[in-house]
């Protein structure tokens, strides 16, 4: 058995994922295991399906078992979303390889990238231009560029590039063998093909009624898109929970900012004056962005803020091993965990009742997470239904 885990999100599964899962087949893996983020994902956004809905894609699209990323690291920075997801795979003990898109495709190049991003030296020029007021993304490349060169810093400013970088960092010091897969298409660029659309483009297409992503998803993703839609649990935006995040961040004084990771330097007197003029998130941000923060970080500062996620949190590993689904394959690979894990698989709500105080405390915020998505359905749903979900089992096939 040789076992490849891969990280993602899935918001929604597409081809492009499925020709990933494809190329780890061909480099030698038998069983494939998928670190997903749930309901709320990286970019500081919610997942427009909810994640019951992307582990079954992923389960009928050829993966053999899912495993959740825990809000508290999916809504996180690249460097600790990466660190989280590891820790998972690190955690089954039986994960032989790392596969991630990427692309440059250039393993050696990323591992380069990947050694100057942990440079001492990097990290003292870095400083220096924080302490200019620029963002923290721009004194990396800076600080990159003039010490590894132009060649290097492009690699640490790609958006396809960026988590591979990440993910290599994570994986010092351990077994897992990284296996890059070079991306056909572009990630998030423009595509005339109807078969090669990114998560974002077809994103877009669902929330403007359009329906020609139909032949950018596997047949399975689109029926199961289809299914949940009829629930009306799909699609769902960030915009569909304007109003609760509204009503959460108007309670909050200017120091109640200070609680959550990336706030500082005044962050939080620029966050509560544009609450305090605003009438929705759009305005939010619009209000309190500048050079130095990326949008996609004050997207997850709110996002934290809403949930009650406090900073520190994300510093240290995912607690437990959480299944959302598996395929015939994924028992397997669950009969050789029990022998191999190192933190406890959770299959059910009952079995968190013997976990440690740590991982009940994560999961609690994984229910407050769960409850607050449902406000977002067209019909929402009442609260608890993290604790009812059940995995996903994918047929015989």
């Amino acid at each position: 058995m040789k076992t490849a885990g891969i990280i993602c999100e899935y918001n929604p599964f597409h081809n492009g994922h499925l020709y990933q899962i494809q190329k780890t087949r061909e480099a030698g893996a038998t069983h494939i295991i998928c670190v997903m983020s749930g309901n709320f994902v990286q970019r500081g956004d919610v997942s427009i399906v909810p994640k019951q809905a992307k582990a079954q894609m992923a389960i009928d699209a050829g993966a053999d078992l899912v495993l959740e990323l825990p809000v508290v690291w999916s809504m996180a920075s690249a460097e600790l979303f990466a660190k989280g997801a590891v820790s998972i795979l690190k955690n089954t003990g039986i994960c032989d390889l790392l596969s991630f898109g990427s692309e440059c495709g250039d393993l050696a190049q990323l591992k380069k990238a990947a050694a100057a991003v942990r440079d001492s030296a990097v990290e003292s020029k870095i400083s220096s231009y924080l302490a200019q007021g620029i963002s923290f993304v721009s004194a990396r490349a800076k600080a990159v560029e003039e010490i590894y060169g132009k060649d290097i810093e492009a690699l640490i400013s790609s958006p396809n590039d960026i988590l591979g970088i990440e993910y290599l960092n994570a994986l010092v010091g351990s077994q897992i063998e990284p296996l890059v897969i070079q991306r056909d298409t572009p990630h998030d660029k423009d595509n005339d093909s109807p078969f090669k659309k990114s998560a974002g483009e077809i994103r877009t297409l669902i929330l403007t009624g359009e329906t020609s992503f139909k032949k950018a998803m596997p047949h399975s993703a689109y029926e199961t898109l289809r299914q949940y839609a009829k629930l009306g649990q799909c699609p769902n935006t960030v915009e569909d929970l304007d109003k609760a995040i509204m009503a959460v961040l108007r309670r909050f004084e200017a120091e109640d900012f200070l609680n959550f990771s990336d706030v500082g330097e005044g962050l939080e007197n620029r966050l509560y004056n544009a609450v305090r003029q605003s009438a929705s998130v759009n305005e939010i941000l619009l209000r309190a962005k500048s050079k130095r923060y990326t949008m996609a970080r004050m997207r997850r500062i709110l996002l934290n803020a809403f949930l009650g996620i406090g900073k520190g949190y994300s510093q240290s590993e995912v607690p437990y091993l959480r299944v959302l689904g598996m395929s015939e394959g994924g028992k397997e690979l669950l009969a050789a965990m029990r022998e191999s894990a190192q933190k406890p698989v959770i299959m059910r709500y009952a079995d968190f009742q013997s976990a440690s105080g740590v991982a009940r405390k994560i999961f609690a915020f994984e229910c407050k997470a769960a409850d607050l998505y449902a406000l977002s359905y067209q019909k929402p749903a009442p609260c608890g239904t993290e604790m009812t979900s059940a995995v996903y089992i994918g047929s015989k096939e």
